[in-house]
């Protein structure tokens, strides 16, 4: 990745190899940063867009002010919003320039000598206006844009990838292919105009700019070629990045454990985390789940043996003519109803068999 202090645009580069992005030197895997902003705590981003919209208003303050202590308040307000920035996935991977903050409040400091600047700013129609403008929409959609990434994100994975039979690329294609056709059905149908709003502000394309490059692997030093791709927004980078993870058989997912967001790579059904399991010291959510599959498969084959030792004790005795047809029938019904109470949790090993026994 290259920092470009492009002004108003932190613009960089991110190479993709077949199955990882390179950030920094340093490869991680194909969809590993849409996972981190899947896991993201919604409190961050609340804070993140109450600092982004106080630091635009107060930027905008200064520019029509033009006094020292409004650019003093500008370039407090930027500082701020733009250390909880540098703290996003991706962001935080960035080595950034040392020295005055964000690229925006190094313009304050620019522009504060510069009337003539200053007036270009503010004259529509100019390329200092539209470079204003433009970063007005990036820097106060960055929380919300985040935002509806992961609701478009959770809502496409849980409805239609959760339950797939493979998790095989192809698998994930299909899924996609399902999704979008979906998605287009819904919008064709529908004739409320908020909902045409967001469904129109979906991202399905984004702008990237693509070169070619020749990295070498950090294991066997053969070389081999990246694309280089140009971002001016973190958005669009995540897109690629989970469209990209999709395409290599990797997707976010949640833990079936501790609910939270990890990405599951390499197309396994992997359904628990690696991070410590809640309530435990040491123990993984995978190892935790490790167990509790044990358990559940020990309690089925208890229920189902304890379940046939009832069914074949009522069968003879139906042979032998003990009881009716009718009785057998509903004997046979009450035993199923008890054998999946149990499977449900309702009752301990004691009473399970206890109840079998009644019959």
């Amino acid at each position: 990745m290259i920092y470009d202090n492009n002004r108003f645009f932190e613009r960089f580069d991110v190479l993709f190899g077949k199955k990882s992005s390179i950030v920094a030197g340093e490869e991680y895997p194909l969809g590993f940063f849409a996972a981190e902003v899947m896991d993201m705590d919604a409190a961050v981003l609340e804070e993140l867009k109450k600092l982004t919209q106080q630091a635009s208003q107060e930027f905008d303050v200064f520019l029509t002010a033009r006094t020292a202590s409004s650019a003093g308040m500008a370039v407090q307000a930027l500082d701020q919003a733009w250390e909880l920035v540098r703290q996003l996935p991706l962001y935080n991977k960035i080595p950034y320039r040392e020295g005055r903050g964000s690229s925006v409040s190094g313009v304050v400091y620019e522009l504060r000598g510069d009337e003539q600047k200053l007036d270009q700013m503010l004259t529509v129609g100019t390329a200092e206006n539209e470079l204003l403008r433009r970063w007005h929409g990036v820097y106060n959609r960055l929380a919300d844009d985040l935002q509806r990434f992961r609701y478009d994100t959770d809502d496409m994975l849980t409805d239609y990838f959760e339950e797939l039979p493979s998790r095989r690329p192809e698998a994930y294609a299909a899924a996609f292919e399902s999704c979008m056709a979906s998605f287009r059905e819904i919008y064709m149908q529908t004739e409320d105009e908020e909902d045409l709003a967001y469904m129109s502000g979906r991202r399905i394309n984004f702008p990237v700019g693509i070169s070619f490059v020749v990295e070498r692997d950090k294991k066997t030093g053969q070389p081999f070629m990246a694309e280089r791709m140009t971002f001016e927004d973190l958005i669009s980078f995540l897109y690629m990045d989970l469209y990209r993870g999709m395409a290599a058989g990797n997707v976010p997912r949640q833990c079936h454990n501790c609910s939270r967001w990890f990405l599951a790579i390499g197309a396994y059904d992997t359904v628990y985390c690696q991070r410590v399991a809640p309530g435990e010291t040491a123990r993984t959510c995978r190892q935790v789940g490790a167990h509790r599959k044990e358990r559940e498969k020990n309690g089925r084959d208890f229920a189902c043996r304890e379940y046939a030792r009832a069914y074949n004790r009522l069968k003879t005795w139906k042979q032998r003519g003990k009881i009716s047809a009718e009785e057998w029938n509903r004997r046979v019904a009450h035993i199923q109803d008890v054998k999946s109470e149990f499977l449900a949790g309702g009752m301990s090993d004691a009473e399970y068999t206890a109840k079998l026994d009644w019959v």
